[in-house]
């Protein structure tokens, strides 16, 4: 992996690795990986997808209550209400956040719904999607880049959002 990276100039080695020690790897093109990522991305593979219902239009009323309940340790929020968090572009359609465990989708305070749900548990079937993960007006969020990568994943003006988001100079700092 690190060599087809370094082959496409996205990372370059530092140093060699001597036996015993490892080498060390620069980013070269943060931009260049990004985009390499999100063509690489596969949303349907990577997740499944809870949907609920909670009698709230109020976004960060939404996001409390589940905090409340679940614990901040055990969730990260991300798409809409993560960017919103961190750079306002559009309007939360939907509270969505990842889930370290299943069995909190059988506590959840809202209601299973099939589709058209305002509050959306994932389960991620890769444990990357909590590497880097922040907190912001005391809510957890997983990463600028993988906000970024699951706004592209969906309609409701999330492609318009993930564009807003990278394009500020606070992304993924």
């Amino acid at each position: 992996m690190l060599k087809q990276l370094g082959d496409d100039d996205l990372v370059r080695q530092l140093s060699s690795s001597a036996p015993g020690n490892p080498a060390h790897y620069q980013l070269a093109n943060f931009d260049g990986l990004l985009d390499a990522w999100v063509k690489a991305d596969r949303w349907q593979g990577r997740v499944t997808v809870h949907e609920y219902s909670v009698l709230s239009n109020k976004p960060e009323e939404i996001a409390a209550k589940l905090v409340e309940s679940v614990g901040s340790e055990s969730l990260a929020f991300t798409q809409w209400f993560a960017a919103w968090q961190r750079r306002p572009h559009t309007v939360s359609p939907v509270v969505s956040c990842y889930v370290k465990k299943r069995a909190i989708l059988e506590i959840v305070p809202a209601r299973s719904v099939k589709s058209g749900g305002n509050l959306w548990l994932i389960v991620p079937e890769d444990e990357g999607v909590w590497q880097e993960a922040q907190e912001v007006n005391g809510f957890p969020l997983v990463s600028d880049v993988q906000i970024y990568l699951d706004l592209l994943q969906v309609s409701q003006r999330g492609p318009e959002q993930a564009v807003e988001l990278r394009k500020w100079e606070g992304f993924a700092r």
